[in-house]
């Protein structure tokens, strides 16, 4: 009896072990891969493309007023030149006055233009960061509806030999292209 319980004891460990190990496996062969082309998304994004638009108008903006405040300097800057064949009716104290008032124009150009750029750079840098998140959630509810363990970013300039490239642990043929599903989720929630 005891020869027998040892070998049944034994039977069912070793059916215990292989279930074990085959539900192991088929765990491991659940995971796959997908991957997006992150330049293609940022080429067709519709957000990018709002995006985009919105520097524009705010680009226009700024030179708009850096035009004004330009023509005002260039106006001054020409008065003063003019002012400047007749100094003989001008005192010290009128043409000291007049060149400080071009040079505060000038310098308030400079600054308006500094201050814009940097206004720009802020804004473009604030909204990348917005537009990569929204990039990333998109992917994430892609890979959960089709079940994808792992998504990959590439851009299509990338090659084999391209050390910066993420390692795709899968033949390119054999892995999902998630681009387009991510885009039509991004797009959608664009207005």
């Amino acid at each position: 009896m005891s020869v027998i319980y040892d070998h049944m004891k034994k039977t069912i460990w070793t059916v215990f072990l292989v279930v074990w190990v085959t539900g192991a496996f088929a765990q491991a062969k659940k995971t796959s891969t997908g991957y997006i082309f992150e330049d293609y998304i940022f080429e067709n994004y519709n957000g990018v493309k709002k995006l985009n638009e919105d520097l524009q108008k705010k680009q226009e903006a700024f030179q708009t007023e850096f035009n004004k405040i330009a023509l005002e300097y260039q106006e001054a800057n020409l008065k003063y030149q003019e002012s400047m064949k007749d100094i003989a009716s001008e005192t010290s104290e009128s043409i000291n006055a007049k060149l400080k008032k071009v040079q505060e124009l000038r310098q308030s150009a400079e600054d308006f233009q500094k201050e814009s750029e940097k206004k720009l750079q802020e804004f473009m840098g604030v909204n990348i960061i917005r537009v990569k998140e929204e990039i990333r959630t998109a992917t994430q509810k892609v890979s959960q509806q089709k079940g994808i363990t792992y998504i990959f970013t590439r851009n299509k300039a990338d090659n084999a030999m391209n050390r910066y490239r993420f390692v795709l642990f899968a033949d390119d043929t054999k892995t999902m292209n998630v681009s387009d599903e991510v885009l039509k989720i991004l797009n959608a929630q664009v207005k």
